[in-house]
């Protein structure tokens, strides 16, 4: 069995609310793979905020948390959608609907809002399947993420919020302000 020590520090600031916790593992030499699933937990702790060493003779002093690569990324400055790193290839009007559902991830979005936002039109201009058909043909090539774009009934669509995409919005300009919503 593993033997685990905890030593709990309680915090040098009382404002920061930081505390210093150091535990001490002692691993049998001939479980490497122990030792590898200890340093991915540890690197998952560093994720979260905090700072994360580690002192061993063949693991180096501080563990970096890896680099997760999404699976979708959407480029606003670029005006480019990749899926696993390839380009999407998409219509203005596609790429310019998904720009706008994925700025806004979890609120829903009439069909009105739509047309007023992404076709610069109010409703009456255009057919009243319009934003369906755009839908429809978004999904289609957003293959395995056409989940993402999800239905609201009777009210309009949704882009689910998801740890899979990101959204690079423009440059220069926070996330918040680089697309203005105004109802």
């Amino acid at each position: 069995m593993t033997h685990v020590q905890i030593r709990t520090r309680p915090p040098a600031q009382r404002r920061s609310g930081t505390a210093h916790i150091t535990i001490t593992v002692e691993i049998p030499a001939d479980d490497p793979r122990l030792a590898r699933r200890l340093t991915a937990a540890l690197g998952l702790l560093a994720q979260g905020g905090g700072r994360v060493a580690v002192a061993a003779d063949d693991v180096p002093p501080a563990v970096e948390a890896p680099r997760r690569t999404p699976a979708l990324v959407i480029d606003v400055p670029a005006r480019e959608v990749l899926i696993h790193g390839e380009a999407v290839a998409l219509t203005r009007l596609e790429f310019e609907l998904l720009a706008f559902l994925a700025r806004y991830p979890g609120m829903v979005h009439t069909r009105t809002e739509l047309l007023q936002y992404v076709w610069d039109t109010p409703d009456t201009g255009l057919p009243g399947r319009t934003v369906d058909v755009h839908v429809r043909r978004l999904r289609a090539k957003l293959a395995e993420f056409d989940s993402l774009v999800a239905t609201v009934r009777g009210v309009g669509y949704r882009f689910t919020r998801s740890r899979d995409v990101e959204y690079r919005g423009a440059a220069g300009l926070p996330r918040d302000e680089d697309r203005v919503l105004s109802i």
